[in-house]
């Protein structure tokens, strides 16, 4: 016969008995199948759980406010200074030059806020309410009310009166609604004391900590005539129709600021203008990413080590049940590398089943709770702040199909190491001494 098929006759007959001697004790074979499978549950729900959240973050820190980049003057980054602004034509060719780009200037101040008997300190930011609903989808988060910028009416001395939006905390601090009146002092760019009198038209959702607490958001219009400031715009918020397109869009956006600097000269007071990406802006969220895949790793270890726990035990069990007759297999030739690949084996096979019935049971549950979430809209309906980031109430669940092999690819690791030692110990027993 030759030598191949003998290996092959020789291995199919391992794994013969293996899977035979798996079911001599059948509950607790199940109980070892039950804790491993669970572990690889637990696994994958969480890195779907982790993977939704990561996804969330990115989608918030890009698709909500702040957009894939941000083009401002360092002045304006370092010290948020008023006069820091970027002239209009940028913005025009900007439009021009790049159809496949969208976007949205913003202006900022910082104001006093007063209604009624309340007043509090406000940042004040200026929108295009068109470019920025093309641009991102911060004008969709609205709780209560219309998000309308327009002019309202007109006051007893024929001034217009415009509509605004609050942040969410901010209403709840000075009891507003919408329709309610409110009072916006400031130091208008000229020096003199800006003040006019605004409606509430909409009251977002939380969107950020701080803006939801301070954040007033008006259309440029409006601002223009409460700061006295017509030169430019502060912030450029930026979206691309394709993110994997990032960074060379950033570097092109760069050369092009760098030849309409060199064309229009800007006052050196401001600073040169900088493009900055998403991550740049949200180091933090970055961060989170960058570690969620070294988190996943961590917690499967943990849980996958506890789970191998009862299978260690299982093995170490059934190695001393069989002791006598590993024994006598010893005794009449039977070499050790058979009998520790045969224990291999049946550890192996444990794993295998555990991973099957694991990963269809995590796959079922996980495409449950991809459809809806988690919702906890009835424990926290305002979301939650988790990194500086406010998530909706519902958490989204997102698995990836490599999240099952790495998460079976880790258990059958730890499996078999585990393995390891009631193979050991049964490959130096001494057949005189079992035999006894």
């Amino acid at each position: 016969m030759p030598i191949h098929a003998a290996n092959s006759s020789s291995l199919s007959m391992l794994f013969f008995m293996a899977w035979r001697n798996l079911w001599r004790n059948p509950i607790r074979s199940l109980l070892t199948v039950s804790a491993l499978a669970g572990g690889l549950i637990v696994i994958i729900l969480y890195s779907a759980l982790l993977t939704g959240m990561t996804r969330q973050m990115s989608q918030h820190a890009t698709e909500i406010s702040t957009g894939h980049l941000q083009l401002q003057r360092q002045a304006f980054i370092d010290d948020r200074d008023l006069y820091a602004t970027l002239p209009w034509p940028y913005l025009q060719q900007l439009e021009a030059t790049h159809p496949q780009m969208h976007f949205a200037p913003r202006l900022y101040a910082a104001g006093l806020a007063s209604a009624e008997n309340t007043s509090t300190g406000v940042m004040i930011k200026a929108i295009d309410p068109q470019r920025e609903h093309q641009t991102t989808r911060m004008l969709e988060h609205i709780r209560q009310g219309t998000a309308d910028f327009a002019i309202a009416d007109h006051t007893a001395s024929g001034l217009p009166r415009y509509n605004l939006v609050i942040g969410a905390q901010l209403a709840k601090n000075m009891q507003l609604t919408p329709g309610s009146e409110l009072i916006l002092v400031t130091q208008a760019a000229d020096g003199s004391i800006g003040n006019a009198l605004f409606r509430v038209a909409a009251i977002l959702k939380p969107l950020e900590p701080n803006f939801d607490r301070m954040g007033v958001l008006m259309s440029i219009e409006a601002f223009q005539q409460l700061m006295y400031l017509q030169d430019g715009f502060h912030e450029l918020a930026i979206t691309l129709e394709v993110i994997d397109q990032l960074d060379s869009a950033q570097v092109a956006l760069t050369q092009q600021l760098a030849a309409f600097t060199r064309a229009q000269p800007l006052e050196p007071l401001g600073g040169d203008p900088v493009i900055r990406n998403w991550r740049q802006l949200n180091p933090a969220v970055s961060e989170m990413l960058e570690l969620s895949q070294t988190m996943m790793l961590f917690v499967g270890l943990i849980v996958i080590s506890l789970a191998s726990m009862g299978m260690l035990n299982t093995m170490l069990m059934a190695v001393h049940e069989r002791t006598h007759e590993f024994g006598i297999l010893l005794a009449i030739g039977m070499k050790r590398r058979i009998l520790l690949e045969m224990v291999l084996f049946e550890s192996f096979l444990l794993a295998l089943v555990s991973a099957a019935v694991g990963s269809a049971s995590g796959s079922m549950i996980t495409a449950y709770l991809e459809q809806d979430g988690i919702d906890l809209s009835h424990y926290m309906p305002d979301g939650y702040d988790w990194a500086g980031v406010v998530f909706e109430p519902v958490m989204q669940v997102y698995l990836e199909p490599s999240h099952i092999l790495h998460a079976c690819g880790l258990m059958m690791t730890v499996a078999l190491l585990t393995a390891l030692i009631p193979a050991w110990r049964m490959a130096r027993l001494n057949p005189a001494e079992v035999m006894r």
